[in-house]
């Protein structure tokens, strides 16, 4: 079943999680549509990060469904979730030191066509195709990376490294990309940076976008629409600016920012 206009690619219906009897999520509802820019956020320890695992297939949920345009894929684990359009990137850079910025868009392609060798990618012996070439270079062309295709991944910084985890993300083709804290250890000219190059990449290819993040500029400037948990509950959703101006979601913050936006 595909998603149409009036239906989102992403729903989460009754969603709940806990760890030794400790609830993480309380029956949490969300919709997120293709082409939607959605940030979801709140103070540390509301359930975001439990959240985004059960919507990527991490850790089973107790109770609820998730869907993908669609289908059930409530008991479907990462990796079949992928292949109907899920990608996500990791707030903790995980890269190939000597491999250079491209063979990671190669490798990335090489596992979404499922015909090739991993080990031969990273000997070296599985020889790029055109095409291949022409899909890895275009990404990094629209992620900004290009003059850098030849490089080893350890000469980056860690900006281009998060671009470069997007970029592998991109690959796979994702109708929804879930992003797990992108700014994290980025200065403000950097986050700028990083914003502006994932939004031009997102109105190019066309998918779209659920936000994990803490810096609550990043979400504002970034995202058209906000969800926001707290102690596993969903206290706010709606336009990004409304919701971040809010009564319930600057109590929320208090004591721990002061002030949201």
């Amino acid at each position: 079943m595909s998603a149409t206009a009036d239906e989102p690619f992403l729903q989460a219906k009754g969603v709940a999680k806990s760890f030794a009897g400790i609830m993480a999520v309380h029956h949490v509802d969300i919709a997120v549509a293709a082409g939607e820019r959605v940030g979801l956020i709140g103070p540390n320890g509301a359930g975001k990060t439990t959240l985004f695992n059960c919507l990527l297939g991490v850790v089973p949920v107790d109770r609820g469904v998730v869907q993908l345009a669609g289908e059930d894929v409530t008991r479907l684990p990462i990796h079949l979730r992928a292949r109907r359009g899920l990608g996500r990137t990791f707030q903790r850079i995980e890269l190939f030191a000597e491999a250079t910025v491209r063979e990671h868009l190669l490798i990335a392609e090489r596992t979404r066509r499922g015909d090739g060798a991993l080990w031969k990618d990273l000997l070296g012996r599985g020889r790029p195709k055109a095409d291949e070439i022409e899909r890895c270079d275009h990404i990094l062309g629209l992620l900004g990376l290009a003059e850098l295709a030849d490089a080893p991944s350890e000469h980056l910084s860690l900006g281009q490294g998060r671009l470069l985890e997007v970029g592998r993300a991109l690959m796979t083709e994702p109708r929804l990309l879930l992003l797990d804290e992108p700014s994290s250890g980025l200065d403000h000219d950097e986050t700028v940076d990083l914003g502006r190059t994932l939004r031009d990449a997102q109105i190019d290819r066309g998918f779209g976008v659920l936000l994990v993040e803490h810096d609550v500029e990043f979400v504002s400037d970034f995202t058209d629409r906000c969800l926001v948990l707290d102690a596993g509950r969903l206290i706010a959703e709606g336009p990004t600016g409304e919701v971040l101006a809010s009564d319930a979601v600057r109590e929320a913050y208090l004591g721990t920012m002061g002030t949201v936006a």
